[in-house]
């Protein structure tokens, strides 16, 4: 009798501590709940709007009446290079035409261009020599190792998709595009669309033919970072250089 008393107590206590455990962990799972569904919606909503960071970003300068001319003149941000640094300059012939023109070399760093495809809404995108982190938050990335603008072969251009390169997907074939520097302005016309893996290196490799070539990273709508990269292909219809002040 005994016995079986004491066995009833023990399944008694069993019963206590497992209805106890229950209760905390419903208690915790109450709790952090609302905690961790918040953090969620939270990180969804802030890369949201991220997205459309390159569009409102003009207004935010003007909201905090941010200097623009501290972007627009990259002497005064280049930290590349001295400030006192003289401009590259030399005279080039044209291999279209023949005729010489004056070319100005950027330093690494340097505001090189002026990108722009109305189609596309990509417009007064500011282009810069360089493609590190530093240099793409604040445009798109000319890739030193591809020919530089005016030299006949495959000008290559990188930028963030959530930021200056988010329109980049919207090009079409047929679109104008028109790269600007302070010495010529290229006009190109969209004419392929490709999407590639990561390593592969078809689409930035130097040419024989006058191209341009953008490229930016392609999730195709997905959330986080993608091995896959979009293209968008051009070849030059225009060249027209300017006169360089000496």
């Amino acid at each position: 009798m005994k016995k079986r008393s004491l066995d009833a107590e023990r399944s008694a206590e069993k019963r206590g501590r497992g209805t106890s455990s229950n209760r905390v962990l419903r208690t915790i799972t109450f709790v952090l709940t609302p905690f961790l569904m918040s953090a969620l919606l939270f990180g969804v909503v802030a890369l949201a709007a991220a997205k459309p960071f390159a569009a409102a970003k003009p207004y935010v300068n003007i909201v905090f009446n941010n200097d623009d001319n501290s972007i627009k003149n990259a002497r005064t941000i280049n930290k590349y290079r001295d400030d006192n640094a003289p401009v590259q300059k030399k005279e080039v012939e044209d291999g279209a035409t023949g005729e010489k023109h004056t070319m100005v070399y950027p330093y690494y760093g340097d505001k090189y261009a002026t990108l722009n495809c109305e189609a596309a809404g990509m417009n007064d995108i500011p282009v810069y020599s360089g493609t590190t982190n530093d240099i793409l938050a604040e445009g798109a990335g000319w890739y030193n190792g591809s020919v530089y603008i005016g030299h006949v072969g495959n000008v290559v251009l990188a930028g963030h998709n959530h930021t200056y390169f988010y329109n980049l997907p919207k090009c079409k074939k047929g679109d104008e595009v028109t790269l600007e520097t302070s010495y010529v302005k290229q006009t190109y016309m969209v004419t392929d669309i490709e999407i590639f893996h990561e390593d592969d290196q078809t689409y930035v490799r130097p040419t024989d033919d006058d191209r341009l070539t953008m490229y930016t990273c392609w999730n195709n709508g997905m959330l986080g970072m993608s091995e896959y990269r979009i293209a968008v292909i051009c070849e030059l219809t225009d060249r027209e250089w300017k006169e360089v002040e000496e």
